[in-house]
């Protein structure tokens, strides 16, 4: 033994043996383990990815198909490795493939593409139960919807709206786009106090019974500004005159246009206004005049609308009438007094009244109130004032301006 251990020969081509021993192992080792990785029981991983987009390939221009949904749940089974690196990179496609199918029903397959071919792919739902149908296009008038109107704020008012655009373009099956009704933007004005403004106010379509109708909308949300009112109230123009009219003169009429305006404020305020007041001077009108007017604001009013107004004052030529027996009334007399006049005798006075000839014709001592007010004198003899509240539209004045009295 020890000749041959001393002989190099020998220990060159045991040392190769050796090392081919070796080299075959470990290529055994590696060879058994990829086999192993692609067996049954091997090192395989199954792995589910949800809300995986579904492709529709299909003439999208002439069809419209129902029954797809927009995603799908995809299962892959395989080599750990490809299962993962599917998982992550995601470079593949579902799709179901209707280029070959006109209108009807049909049951189609879900498809991929980009998927390696070691795996098992499975995908939930299998297969899709489809109708094709013709597709249709049509424009409609945009409508507004507005959510919680009778709840803007107390004594607030929807006012005008504008939607632009003011039309959409419905595109869906012939029969869903025939049964179309109605479409709204949807507008919430829940405790609104200040005017609406919506950039993408969304779009609904409903068929006659109210259904919503599933179509494709063009675009799909509108911009809505819409004026929220606040608490107002119309009342009349009242037209006062200071100045007399040259003399031979008399308002025929006096007019405003418009003849009621809007007073904008707390409700607390409105109550309290039940007319807006201007004024025109009528020195040195000698002929019909129409004036622009600035109209007085109400005490703790935020506006009047409009805040000016025109005034036509129609001048004629004076006449005069005189009215006899005019009674005297008595106001604010206490209960259990006695009124005894003593001048002007019988309580009656006469009045001069000055207008026009139209007005004076139709114009009697009905026309005037005429009365003392003893709301303030005790019992006894008082010498007290006449007043007289007449038509607006004539002046007048009367000889007999006080009257004496006895209160018992």
């Amino acid at each position: 033994m020890d000749k041959w251990l001393k002989n190099k020969w020998f220990i060159r081509v045991f040392t190769l043996v050796i090392a081919l021993l070796l080299y075959a192992s470990v290529n055994l080792n590696d060879t058994s383990s990829q086999k192993d990785s692609i067996l049954p029981g091997g090192n395989k991983e199954l792995m589910s990815m949800n809300s995986i987009p579904l492709q529709v390939y299909m003439n999208d221009e002439d069809y419209v198909v129902e029954g797809v949904p927009e995603t799908i749940t995809v299962t892959v089974e395989g080599p750990s490795t490809v299962v993962t690196r599917t998982i992550i990179q995601k470079n593949f496609e579902m799709f179901v493939d209707l280029n070959d199918l006109g209108p009807g029903t049909y049951t189609v397959p879900v498809e991929h593409k980009g998927i390696s071919n070691q795996l098992s792919v499975y995908t939930q739902p299998k297969e899709l139960e489809v109708t094709i149908e013709e597709k249709a296009q049509a424009d409609y008038a945009v409508q507004l919807d507005y959510v919680h109107a009778s709840n803007v704020a107390k004594g607030y008012e929807i006012g005008e709206a504008t939607v632009k655009p003011s039309s959409v373009t419905i595109t869906g099956s012939k029969a869903e786009v025939e049964k179309v009704s109605l479409v709204k933007a949807i507008v919430d004005v829940q405790g609104a106090t200040d005017d609406v403004s919506i950039n993408d106010a969304p779009v609904k379509v409903y068929d006659q019974q109210g259904n919503e109708l599933n179509v494709f909308v063009e675009p799909n949300t509108v911009q809505v500004d819409a004026t929220i009112i606040p608490p107002h109230k119309e009342v009349p123009v009242q037209v006062k005159t200071k100045g007399e009219l040259p003399e031979g003169l008399s308002v025929d009429s006096i007019k405003t246009d418009p003849e009621k305006v809007k007073v904008y404020g707390a409700q607390e305020v409105l109550d309290a206004v039940d007319a807006v007041e201007t004024t025109v001077d009528l020195s040195n009108m000698e002929k019909d005049t129409t004036l622009s007017v600035d109209l007085t604001k109400p005490d703790k009013a935020s506006k009047i609308e409009p805040g000016e107004v025109k005034v036509e004052i129609d001048v004629e030529k004076s006449e005069k009438k005189t009215l006899s027996d005019v009674e005297v009334g008595v106001k604010s007399q206490q209960e259990g007094q006695k009124v005894t006049f003593i001048e002007p005798a019988n309580n009656v006075i006469e009045i001069k009244a000055t207008g026009t000839d139209a007005t004076l014709k139709g114009m009697s001592k009905d026309d005037f109130e005429v009365f003392v007010n003893v709301e303030e004198y005790s019992n006894g003899e008082h010498t007290v004032p006449i007043e007289i509240e007449g038509p607006k539209a004539v002046r007048w004045n009367t000889d007999t301006e006080q009257a004496t009295i006895q209160i018992e």
